[in-house]
């Protein structure tokens, strides 16, 4: 059973024409699915949780549907129930990760038909469950302003939207980050991103050897830099260049600690998660 759980308005506007589709190549098949829409935030989460043993749970949206459904699907407790992706998200960073490209509609449908899981890691921040990237200070204050660019902007226009809005509150905060219980870092930082894949945001390929699963969480983070070193940095991020700037740390581990100096913005896979301090994450290797 295919128990897709369908975020109507994910994408901006993407969601109903891609259902359509992969509906279509679902009944040509002769598989056996069901179609839920999501109502509202939490409901993808409760959806999941309830879906029944055995079934191939998928999340038909962008980053935001496929964290929520992972949190329905590990807070319930079973463990015979599959993840699948139809990505049709602003970002679907996390389809990048598995393979999938967010343009071929028919291509993530014959993946799930194929009906061949297998295991990645599953990191978790403060008990919450993630499985793309956790993103602390500038990149989660762009995923704050994402949520209110202009609706006809779509994927990386609308991302781009959002980091000039966030520009004009660019600060960089002391933090510390422990990596495996050593002190790897003590100062300034605009933002520290822990990656389970390589790319957030739609474009940016912030750890571009991350892996999901190869049993390690990524960290990178940019020191204190300023608005004029941000532009600069930006296109290099893009293209997965930047780890080689001075202003740029990264470190690999299989536990992270995150201490600010006053409270920062995160996000989870692209879902706000609010302001905090202290963010505490832990990796299950092929969970």
């Amino acid at each position: 059973m295919l128990y897709l759980i369908y975020n109507p308005v994910a994408g901006r506007g993407r969601a109903p024409a891609a259902l359509a589709v992969a509906t279509r190549l679902l009944d040509a098949a002769r598989a056996e699915y069901v179609v839920h829409h999501t109502e509202g935030p939490g409901h993808a989460t409760a959806l999941a949780a309830g879906a029944p043993a055995g079934a191939t749970v998928v999340a038909v949206g962008g980053d935001g549907t496929i964290h929520q459904v992972v949190k329905g699907l590990v807070t319930s407790g079973a463990a015979d129930r599959v993840l699948g992706v139809l990505p049709v998200g602003s970002g679907d960073d996390f389809a990048f990760a598995l393979g999938l490209d967010r343009r071929d509609v028919p291509g993530a449908v014959a993946r799930l038909l194929a009906n061949e899981p297998h295991l990645i890691d599953l990191p978790t921040v403060n008990g919450e469950p993630f499985v793309n990237a956790l993103g602390v200070g500038f990149d989660a204050e762009v995923a704050y302003r994402l949520e209110l660019a202009p609706a006809f902007l779509k994927g990386l226009a609308a991302y781009l939207y959002a980091v000039m809005a966030s520009l004009g509150r660019l600060r960089a905060v002391g933090v510390t980050v422990t990596v495996d219980d050593t002190l790897v870092y003590a100062g300034k930082s605009l933002v520290v991103a822990t990656q389970n894949g390589p790319r957030t945001g739609g474009s940016f390929l912030f750890s571009p050897a991350a892996r999901l699963e190869d049993g390690t969480l990524d960290v990178v983070l940019a020191g204190d830099v300023g608005v004029f070193a941000t532009l600069v940095l930006l296109p290099k991020v893009m293209r997965g260049k930047h780890l080689g700037d001075p202003s740029v740390r990264s470190f690999r581990g299989t536990s992270v600690r995150l201490e600010w100096e006053e409270p920062r913005y995160a996000h989870a896979d692209g879902e706000p998660l609010g302001q905090g301090t202290t963010f505490t994450v832990a990796l299950a290797h092929r969970a």
